[in-house]
C-alpha cells in the first residue's frame, strides 16, 4: 500500500478486492463448467479443477472479507464512523448472491451443471456439514455486526410503546436522548467507572480528588442523564423520571440480542439459498439416487434421517464458534491470541479438505447407474402417490401396470 493511505482505507480496498474475487469466482462457474469429467483428453487446468477451485476461492474470499470488515467495525467503534459497515457489507453480499442465484445458479443452470453426475458419501457430508458450518457462522457473525449498529434505531423504534408514564409525555424528546445515552453507557467501558466508584466509595463521601476515577470518567466519554428544567428540584419526581428511563431501557436492552438474531437470520436466509446452490454444484448432491449401490445402500445414505439432525446441529455449533474466536482474536490485539487463530485455522482446514474430497469425488453416471437410479426413483414415486393395482379403479390399475412393466424393462 502507498504511503499516506490510512489503515481504514487499506482495509476497505482489501474488502473491495475480495468481494470482487468472490463475485467473479461464482460468475465464472457458468463459463468454465466442464461436463466430461471422465474424459482423458487434455483439459485446461482451470476447467479441470473448476468444481473445487471456484467455490473454494469464493468461500475463502468471503470469510477473509468478513474478518477485515470486523476489523473496520471494531476500529471505528470509538467514533461510530463505520457503525453500519458490517450491515452494508452483509446486505451487499446478500444482493450479489441473490443475483447469482437467479442468473448463474438458477434451477435450470444447476440441473445442467450436475446432470449425469453422482455424488459420494463425502459429498453428502460436505453438503450437510460445511453448509451447516457456514449457516452457523452467518448466524453469529451477522448478530455481532447487526446488534450494536442497530441499537439506537431499536431504541427509537420501541420508544413509544414503553414510554407510557403520562407525567412525562411532554418530555419524549428528552427521554429519547437519555435512552441513547444509556445505550452509550452499556456499549462503553462502564466497568472502570463502577470499579473506581466502589474503590473510592468512602473517599467520595468526603472532599478530595480521585485521579483514577476522573481518568476513567474521561475515557468513558459518555454524558449524564438529562433532567428537564420543569422537574429539577423535585427529588421524588426526578427519581420517578430516572426510574422510568431505566426501566424502559432495560426492556429494550434485553431485546437487543433478539434484534441481532433477527437480522442475522434474515441475511443468513438470503445468503444460505445461494450457498446451498453452490454446494450442490460442488458435490452434485441433490438427494436423488446415484444408481451406485455402494453409495445408495451405504449406512450414511440409508440412515440419513437418523443422524442428520445431530450432524447438522454439531456443525452449526462449530460454525457458531468461529465468530466467537474471531472476536477474541481481533479484540485482544497484541495479546496471546495465537490459540484462537489456530482453532479458526483448523476449522477452515476441515472445510477445505471436505470440499476437496466431495468435489473431486463427483463422477459421471454410467448407463447401469442411470438404470438403477430410474428404477429406484420410479418405485419411490409410485409409493409416494400410492399408485396401486386397484381392480375397482381400472384407470389407476392400467397406469400401475404400465409403469411396473416399464420399471421391469429397464
Amino acid at each position: 500500500m502507498a504511503k499516506g493511505i490510512s489503515r481504514r482505507v487499506q482495509y476497505y480496498i482489501i474488502v473491495f478486492v475480495l468481494v470482487l474475487l468472490f463475485t467473479v469466482s461464482i460468475v465464472n462457474i457458468k463459463n468454465i463448467h466442464r461436463d466430461d469429467l471422465d474424459s482423458q483428453e487434455a483439459t485446461h487446468p482451470l476447467k479441470k479443477h473448476a468444481r473445487f477451485m471456484l467455490p473454494t476461492v469464493a468461500m475463502t474470499c468471503f470469510f477473509i472479507s468478513c474478518v477485515f470488515i470486523s476489523m473496520i467495525v471494531s476500529e471505528g467503534a470509538s467514533t461510530g464512523r463505520d457503525k453500519y459497515a458490517g450491515i452494508m457489507f452483509m446486505c451487499l453480499i446478500g444482493f450479489i448472491l441473490t443475483i447469482i442465484n437467479v442468473f448463474i445458479l438458477s434451477k435450470d443452470n444447476l440441473t445442467n451443471f450436475i446432470k449425469g453426475k453422482k455424488f459420494t458419501v463425502s459429498g453428502l457430508f460436505m453438503a450437510l456439514g460445511v453448509g451447516a458450518i457456514v449457516f452457523g457462522f452467518l448466524d453469529n457473525f451477522g448478530m455481532k455486526l447487526g446488534t450494536e449498529a442497530l441499537d439506537d434505531n431499536f431504541l427509537q423504534m420501541f420508544l413509544s410503546p414503553f414510554s407510557k408514564d403520562k407525567r412525562f409525555l411532554k418530555h419524549q424528546e428528552s427521554i429519547k436522548q437519555n435512552l441513547i445515552r444509556l445505550n452509550d453507557w452499556s456499549n462503553s467501558d462502564w466497568i472502570k467507572i463502577v470499579n473506581h466508584s466502589l474503590r473510592y466509595q468512602d473517599e467520595i463521601k468526603k472532599t478530595g480528588k480521585f485521579p483514577d476515577l476522573v481518568n476513567a470518567i474521561n475515557k468513558f466519554q459518555c454524558k449524564p442523564i438529562i433532567i428537564p428544567k420543569e422537574i429539577k428540584g423535585k427529588k421524588e419526581v426526578i427519581n420517578d423520571y430516572v426510574d422510568n428511563i431505566r426501566q424502559t431501557f432495560n426492556v429494550i436492552d434485553g431485546s437487543k440480542a433478539m434484534l441481532g438474531n433477527t437480522f442475522s437470520d434474515f441475511i443468513g436466509a438470503i445468503l444460505g439459498a445461494a450457498i446451498a446452490s453452490l454446494f450442490i454444484y460442488m458435490t452434485s448432491y441433490d438427494g436423488i439416487y446415484t444408481g451406485d449401490d455402494s453409495t445408495d445402500n451405504s449406512f450414511f445414505v440409508t440412515k440419513l434421517s437418523l443422524y442428520a439432525p445431530f450432524m447438522e446441529a454439531f456443525f452449526i455449533a462449530l460454525g457458531c464458534i468461529v465468530p466467537v474466536f474471531l472476536h477474541i482474536a481481533l479484540d485482544r490485539k497484541g495479546k496471546n491470541n495465537s490459540s484462537c487463530w489456530v482453532i479458526v485455522g483448523i476449522i477452515a482446514l476441515i472445510m477445505v479438505v471436505m470440499m476437496g474430497f466431495s468435489s473431486y469425488g463427483v463422477k459421471t453416471m454410467s448407463v447401469s447407474d442411470k438404470k438403477r437410479s430410474v428404477k429406484k426413483t420410479m418405485k419411490d414415486m409410485m409409493e409416494r402417490i400410492d399408485l396401486k393395482s386397484d381392480e375397482g379403479n381400472p384407470e389407476e390399475s392400467a397406469i400401475y401396470q404400465n409403469i411396473s412393466k416399464l420399471v421391469e424393462s429397464i
